[in-house]
């Protein structure tokens, strides 16, 4: 049994604790991570504190000095983490009230340790969401230089993971650019949607002392309240927002990381991915593993475990306060970590890696990628039924594979055989050609060359509209 160590719960309780509950109770093993915020979280109060008369100008000096001073000893290393505290706002407690005597015992006036937590969590979503936006940013900025570099590449589209069309490298690149410049809209949502305060909501019906919320709300930075004290202790809605907004990026990172995988096989060669972001095999010496995509793609599951986790967990709760709520805080803080080290790993790969054109070409003849197109040459050009056109490439395609000839291989007189219009040079060599396929696609959005133009300008845009745009990260500093 362990005994009363300074829990703030201890006041009914006999101070007599099993092993057990101190250990499952813990949680400053993990949200050690959130002092900064809770270290800021406080200083609003006792400013607050101090403005209606609780506090005096010294007392407030001493609390600001001593948070001041825990929050040197967290980032030092040096305050003792201690499981029978429980969390980070019981150890930021115990150890001010050490430091500033009466004014740190006046603090808890006026807020519980429930929307201390709140306030917390928001803070953090708020401040993850803008890191994770900077990286997906820089992800997308070097989606963009690489396809603005790869203009003149073909390569195989893929349906059913068939060889499809041919596509242009930039064309591809810059699929992946608009999947993650979505994500920066999630994450914009979900920052937003966390700027509703709920500290000044007490631990569930609201505080027995008057209270400003509204210069709390200005203090840090919020832009609107909850109107409702029971809600604003209860709701994990921020979190939920934020792990929604990870899951998505996390399904795009782990489809570029899958493609990152596949290009680099020896099968497909479409890519060499430099040393520094590849390991080698501890018993085959000529392996080049492509770990860091490989990471980056298992990593995306766990980021989308998170929201399942948080999401049973909320099921079935009533309101207000439980204590299942404590574990929102794991979910919480490895998606921002893993979130962040994916879209590193993914822009370096993407910055770093060695694009090979004349394989990626190669898959496409292999694969009669302009096949369609020699059959909408026969139908718009020769006036041949689109069914009869259909059936003449067909043939065409089967003596290819039959005697291992591409569709740019195969001579005159092995097509004139299949049918008189291949004997015409110009007009077979125009209808098969990779590059003039990937032009005939001048719809919006298209991969031809004109439209990647118009596609890479908006592009620049809306980069410049999120390098321009207003996070409204929480200012941790006093």
């Amino acid at each position: 049994m362990s005994e009363d160590k300074g829990q703030l719960w201890a006041g009914r309780a006999s101070g007599q604790v099993a092993d057990i509950t101190v250990r499952m109770g813990e949680s400053i093993s993990l949200d050690v991570e959130l002092y900064r915020e809770a270290i800021r979280g406080s200083v609003a109060p006792a400013r607050m504190l101090r403005k209606m008369g609780i506090v005096s100008g010294e007392e407030l000096s001493a609390i600001e000095e001593g948070l001041r001073q825990v929050r040197r000893e967290i980032e030092a290393g040096i305050l003792p983490l201690r499981p029978e505290l429980e969390d980070i706002h019981t150890h930021v407690e115990q150890r001010l009230t050490e430091l500033a005597g009466e004014g740190g015992r006046k603090l808890h006036t006026a807020r519980s340790r429930n929307d201390q937590v709140a306030v917390d969590t928001h803070l953090f979503v708020r401040r993850a969401c803008g890191e994770i936006a900077g990286e997906i940013l820089l992800l997308c900025e070097a989606l963009l230089e690489r396809a603005s570099q790869q203009t003149g590449t073909v390569l195989p589209g893929y349906t059913h993971l068939q060889v499809a069309q041919p596509i242009r490298l930039s064309h591809h690149l810059m699929a992946h650019f608009w999947s993650f410049s979505r994500d920066l809209e999630r994450f914009a949502r979900a920052g937003r949607n966390a700027e509703r305060l709920p500290l000044g909501s007490g631990a569930m019906a609201g505080v027995n002392y008057e209270n400003d919320r509204e210069f709390l709300k200005e203090e840090l930075g919020f832009r609107e309240l909850y109107p409702n004290s029971m809600d604003a202790v209860s709701t994990r809605d921020h979190i939920l927002e934020f792990l929604f907004a990870a899951g998505v990026f996390a399904s795009h990172a782990s489809r570029l990381a899958e493609e990152l995988i596949l290009w680099n096989s020896v099968e497909f060669g479409f890519i060499s991915l430099p040393d520094s972001l590849t390991t080698g095999s501890s018993i085959m010496p000529q392996k080049k593993n492509p770990d860091l995509a490989e990471l980056s793609r298992g990593k995306s599951g766990r980021v989308q475990s998170h929201l399942v986790n948080l999401l049973v967990n909320l099921k079935a709760l009533p309101l207000t306060y439980n204590r299942d709520l404590q574990e929102d805080r794991f979910p919480l803080l490895d998606t921002r970590t893993q979130s962040l080290m994916i879209a590193e790993a993914l822009r370096l790969m993407i910055a770093g890696a060695e694009f090979h054109a004349q394989r990626m070409r190669a898959s496409l003849e292999r694969g009669f990628a302009t096949a369609t197109d020699l059959a909408d040459a026969l139908v718009s050009e020769k006036n041949v039924a689109f069914r009869e056109a259909h059936h003449i490439v067909g043939n065409l395609v089967r003596v290819c594979a039959e005697r291992s000839f591409t569709l740019g291989e195969v001579p005159q007189e092995v097509r004139a055989e299949v049918s008189p219009y291949f004997g015409d040079d110009t007009f077979y060599s125009r209808a098969v050609s990779l590059e003039r396929s990937a032009d005939k696609k001048v719809s919006r959005g298209g991969t031809s060359l004109r439209q990647l133009g118009i596609q890479s300008e908006e592009a620049r845009t809306v980069l410049e509209s999120w390098r321009q745009h207003d996070w409204n990260t929480p200012d941790l500093d006093f």
